[in-house]
């Protein structure tokens, strides 16, 4: 199966799966963190990221997003992840995180990004 049809697939499943459950395209589009000009654009037109794509097979099975990490987080950080993710750290724990990413030629943010990225693909 082509990937054009694999997201056709999906995207049929998912519009399915919105009309049994009694929910619109704006509550799924507010689940993933997305306007919902972004989710109509990609249920008509566009393809879904990869990791949006699991976010909404997630949402479709009922799992829980996780709420926190299995250990507790660093003195001095905190974090809020729903579906969006906010991380307050203190200064000396960013400046560590921006030496850190410049040793590898990238920004602070680049790095925490590549580090999720690593985690759901696990």
């Amino acid at each position: 199966m082509s990937e054009d049809e694999t997201q056709d697939a999906f995207k049929e499943q998912v519009k399915q799966w919105l009309k049994s459950n009694g929910h619109t395209y704006g509550w799924m589009a507010d689940k993933c963190g997305i306007s919902e000009i972004t989710f109509r654009n990609w249920m008509s037109q566009k393809s879904i990221p990869p990791l949006k794509m699991k976010l909404l097979e997630r949402t479709m099975n009922g799992l829980k997003l996780p709420e926190s990490s299995a250990t507790a987080p660093a003195t001095g950080v905190r974090v809020d992840a729903t579906l969006s993710l906010t991380i307050q750290l203190q200064a000396n724990i960013y400046r560590k995180l921006e030496a850190k990413a410049a040793q590898s030629g990238q920004t602070a943010g680049d790095l925490i990004a590549a580090a999720i990225s690593a985690l759901v693909e696990e």
